[in-house]
């Protein structure tokens, strides 16, 4: 894969196949022995980790990132980087270390290398190992062809890598590699986001209806959801306490109905939910309640006298309501599922369920 194409897949808005918590990059002399119990041990904590396990009989090239990789790494929320010995031989490791860095830097993603059994000088190439990766490419017929920008690329990445706050397992007898790989899993725990599934509504249209109902069918199937159960007045302020449980949900739901445009509250939510939907990969699933989405998308109707009460309160220019407007423009590019008025409510709120568990087994 052409790393000019780098920016192409991190800035697309296509929904992405999967979502990973972490992504894995490591080479071969790390596989079998330390990454693979790291891996085990995420997935042991319903960590959905992407661990790329080469199947030695297959015709892939495995020094090669593939559309999935790429994909991959800009689904994940943190990228772990195990820096072995021989790391920065492998040009796929490297030029997929320059996407997660990419990565961090464009979408905030998190990158914990962890510095394996090796001396920082088998990664940063300066001094004397200054021309390591160059002398390794050229050493291979296959790499020979590499551009010398590609080659700084990568030589800027390992340089770059090497100076974020890196863990150090030396592997002495005096270390225990369980120890360590257990407070990697707890430090990724706590960096997880809290919940499955955020659920922003209006409560006076849906609370004790369709809202409720959808809420404990979820509750059963396991998820773990935030549903503000405060009855909330005209002008209070969204809390820090609610800005963070949406940073920290995997999935929000986001109920349209007919009053939610009234609500600043909900408005304030709806615009920190597509904040984190951009920056955050957070997965965004609207649901239409007895409105129509264009309804929402050109604020027509009652979203359309919502915003003009809006105007009249903060004033017709002001930079908050232009804000809203935007925001809820933006709502028409999203995938949503729709309430009509004469479907059965108990056979939508199975499907919306349904599609939280398969996204949740996606993911």
């Amino acid at each position: 894969m052409n790393l000019d194409l780098l920016h192409i897949f991190i800035m697309s808005s296509d929904t992405l196949d999967k979502i990973y918590d972490v992504f894995l990059s490591f080479n071969d002399d790390a596989k079998r022995s330390f990454t693979g119990n790291l891996y085990n041990a995420l997935r042991h904590k319903k960590i959905k980790t992407y661990f790329l396990d080469k199947n030695d009989d297959s015709d892939e090239d495995y020094d090669q990132l593939s559309p999935s990789d790429l994909k991959a790494i800009q689904g994940s929320k943190i990228s772990i980087v195990v820096l072995s010995q021989y790391y920065a031989s492998s040009s796929r490791c490297t030029d997929e270390l320059g996407i997660i860095l990419e990565c961090m830097r464009m979408k905030n993603q998190l990158v914990w290398p962890i510095l394996y059994k090796a001396d920082i000088s088998n990664v940063r190439p300066e001094e004397d190992g200054a021309d390591q990766v160059r002398t390794y490419f050229n050493m291979k017929p296959k790499f020979s062809s590499d551009s010398d920008e590609r080659v700084q690329r990568r030589k800027q990445a390992l340089w770059e890598v090497s100076n974020l706050n890196r863990r150090l397992y030396r592997g002495t007898d005096d270390e225990c590699e369980y120890d360590f790989i257990q407070n990697i899993v707890e430090s990724v725990v706590k960096s997880l986001p809290h919940y499955d599934i955020f659920i922003s509504f209006t409560g006076e249209d849906t609370r004790h209806s369709f809202t409720g109902v959808l809420y404990h069918a979820l509750h059963r199937e396991g998820f773990k959801i935030f549903m503000d159960d405060e009855e909330l007045e005209g002008g209070n302020q969204i809390s820090k306490t609610l800005l963070e449980s949406i940073e920290k949900s995997r999935l929000s739901i986001v109920v349209f109905s007919e009053n939610y445009a009234y609500s600043s509250w909900c408005l304030d939510e709806l615009d920190k939910i597509i904040e984190c939907m951009k920056t955050n990969n957070q997965l965004v699933l609207p649901i239409f309640y007895k409105v129509e989405p264009l309804d929402v998308s050109n604020q027509t109707n009652s979203y359309g006298h919502a915003m003009i009460a809006h105007e009249n309160r903060f004033g017709k220019e002001s930079e908050k309501v232009q804000k809203w407007r935007s925001t809820l423009s933006e709502i028409g590019f999203l995938e949503g599922e729709h309430v009509k008025e004469n479907e059965y409510e108990f056979e939508f709120i199975k499907k919306i369920v349904q599609k939280a568990i398969d996204i949740e087994q996606n993911m």
